[in-house]
């Protein structure tokens, strides 16, 4: 079961995923809750909430080309970089006191363009940290992976 772990690419790519996709849960669980803290308003957390999700259903069909076309790993680590940096923003306005809704919403926004490019990319990209034989092995791991960062991310976030 574990035999991709013999790659050492996939170890790295793995740990990093881990990481990132955590992360990413924790920033999307704060995020609602100062929506929520800010407005005391269910109805500006689902618009906080579309405004993430609403660049995929517009840009997948862009980004998948983009995936099969540019760099993989150059892709990742504009669109890591990229997320790390909008995390950032929101915990910067939220620690200085200065965040208000329409920010939350404009940076939420720019998550799900960065999203859009980087799932893609991630699943392009995976076949290339292993050998052929062993991309079941790695397709699993990954897939439990994403389950397992949604129930962490959450986790951490509320600690």
């Amino acid at each position: 079961m574990l035999v991709a772990f013999r790659s050492r690419n996939f170890r790295l790519y793995y740990l990093g995923q881990a990481i990132s996709l955590i992360g990413t849960s924790m920033t999307q669980v704060a995020t609602s809750w100062l929506v929520y803290h800010l407005t005391n308003s269910a109805w500006m957390l689902g618009v906080v909430g579309f405004a993430s999700l609403i660049p995929s259903l517009v840009l997948i069909p862009v980004s998948g080309i983009f995936a099969d076309r540019w760099n993989r790993h150059r892709l990742l680590v504009v669109s890591q970089i990229l997320g790390m940096l909008q995390s950032l923003a929101v915990t910067w306005l939220a620690l200085s006191g200065t965040i208000n809704i329409w920010q939350i919403t404009l940076l939420s926004l720019f998550q799900g363009i960065i999203n859009a490019f980087d799932n893609p990319a991630r699943q392009a990209f995976l076949p290339e940290t292993v050998e052929k034989n062993s991309l079941s092995n790695v397709l699993a791991l990954y897939s439990s992976l994403v389950s397992v960062s949604v129930m962490l991310g959450p986790a951490f976030a509320g600690m």
